[in-house]
């Protein structure tokens, strides 16, 4: 529930943040349009930290600010802004500062791509696990942290288990399963 409410609450700012942009005439409507959909585009990305890349645009000309780890990844921004349709323009001013990702995977955060990919897998392995008649899906947990998923709660037999183990090895980009699932009678 927490990830759900910090997903609508970067939503909403952006939405919001595009919305104060047009109200005092800092530019156009497409300029928020573009300011809003850069934000977007930089929290679903992986490499980067919409947190860390202030934008801002005035009359197609998109201002780039704030801190990123690398050479690349100021580059990149860069040229994810030059790919919005309206973009006449980009003044990248994003400075290279190490471990400066604030978003970034720690033990306990993740970016909000990283994120998204993670809830994404999550939702494919949970869906293989209700479809298939020889899992009982509602009684298995699902987790992903980066490409590898943790199965977890109880199941009838060890048929099951390694069922449900291959059906999320078979799934996207998985590349690690830990089947922590538990074989009961009462499965």
């Amino acid at each position: 529930m927490k990830r759900y409410l910090a997903v609508m609450a970067l939503v909403l700012t952006t939405s919001l943040g595009a919305m104060q942009a047009f109200g005092e005439d800092k530019g156009t409507p497409k300029d928020a349009w573009i300011t809003g959909k850069l934000e977007a585009t930089y929290a679903f990305n992986r490499h980067l930290s919409a947190f860390d890349i202030h934008t801002d645009t005035t009359n197609g000309v998109v201002h780039l600010t704030g801190a990123v780890e690398s050479d690349i990844d100021r580059d990149l921004a860069g040229e994810i802004a030059k790919g919005v349709d309206g973009v006449t323009s980009v003044k990248n001013d994003l400075t290279i500062k190490p471990g400066a990702r604030s978003a970034k995977t720690e033990s306990s955060q993740r970016t909000f791509g990283t994120f998204v990919d993670d809830a994404t897998t999550t939702a494919m392995v949970k869906t293989k696990l209700l479809a298939n008649p020889n899992t009982k899906g509602l009684k298995i947990d699902v987790d992903t942290r980066g490409d590898v998923v943790t199965l977890s709660g109880s199941v009838s037999s060890a048929e099951e288990k390694q069922l449900a183990e291959e059906l999320a090895r078979n799934t996207g980009d998985v590349k690690q399963v830990k089947n922590q699932l538990v074989v009961s009678k009462a499965g």
